[in-house]
Parts: structure tokens; sequence; C-alpha cells
């Protein structure tokens, strides 16, 4: 059996929840390759029993990168076993949680006819300011993010990660035969 774990990042903190997610499967059976779309969208989905795409996801978009291999393989990924997941900041704000899970993952499933993923998942990233070019740091002071992380205890000075790698590897498993 292979897998195809591919993914959009920004900052790089989606590619270590697609290499985790790439080792369980490995664990579990799967021949796997893990592409960063950023280096180009490889060679389709074809030959691949599973496809697990994931995406960062700032100002409640995925990367260009996840959209348009989602957009040019769905086809394909129609007739296939597929996982989608998504890295953001939402996780941190119970509120925010079914929204963010209802807009970044079951709308972009529904926009493509057919397509029925067995598992999607919603995980934590980083935060760090400091690796944030101007453009992104004044979308996210817009939005208020520095005040709500202030409001949870955390100090937007210093980088945060709030990846959960048990999470990570538990919805991984899951997906495994």
């Amino acid at each position: 059996m292979k897998a195809l774990v591919a993914f959009g990042t920004r900052y790089g903190t989606t590619a270590r929840i697609a290499e985790i997610i790439g080792e369980e499967l490995t664990k579990g059976g799967y021949e796997v390759d893990v592409l960063d779309l950023r280096d180009g969208a490889g060679g389709g989905v074809d030959g691949y029993d599973l496809v697990v795409l994931g995406s960062s996801v700032f100002v409640g978009k995925w990367t260009k990168e996840a959209q348009r291999f989602l957009e040019s393989s769905a086809p394909a990924l129609t007739e296939r076993k597929v996982a989608l997941f998504v890295s953001c900041s939402d996780v941190l704000f119970p509120e925010k949680v079914e929204a963010g899970r209802k807009m970044y993952l079951d709308d972009v499933a529904a926009g493509v006819p057919g397509l029925s993923p067995v598992a999607k998942g919603m995980f934590g990233g980083v935060i760090d300011f400091g690796r944030y070019n101007t453009l992104t740091k004044a979308l996210l002071a817009g939005v208020g993010t520095k005040k709500r992380l202030r409001g949870k205890g955390i100090d937007p000075s210093q980088p945060y990660d709030f990846r959960e790698w048990q999470e990570v590897r538990a919805w991984a498993r899951a997906l495994c035969p």
C-alpha cells in the first residue's frame, strides 16, 4: 500500500506535522511519500491508495499550493481514500474550533464534488511573530491576535508551539488498515 502526504505551509510548521503523519503511516504498513507542495505538485496521486492533504491556515485560507493541488487532483482524489488536515491557531480558542473545522475542512471538502474524506484533522501550530514579515504582522495585529494570545496567558514576543504530537500521531494511526 502506498500513501502520499502532501502539504502546504508558510513558515514550516505544517511540514513537521506531515512528517509525523508519514512516520505513523509507515509504521502502519504504508510506503509513504511526503511532499512539500512549495516544491511542486509532484507526479499527482496516481498509484497511491491513500492521500493525506494538509495546509496551514492563514487569515481563513489554505495555502495557495495546497488549494491548487486539491483543485488539480480533484477527479483522482474522488477515487481514493483521502484525509485532510489543517494547522491553525483556532485550536487555542475553544469558541472558534467548530467554526474553523467547518470552514477549513468541511467547506474545503465540499468544494470538491464527490470528495468524501475518511478523516479530517485540525491541529495546532507555532506562533512566532519574530519570523513573520511586516504584512503578516500587520494582518495579525488588525484582527487582535496578540491581545487574544495575551488573554490566554501566551507571551506573543516569544515563539509558542501548540502542536499536540500525541493527537497528530493518534489521528494518523487511525488512517492505517
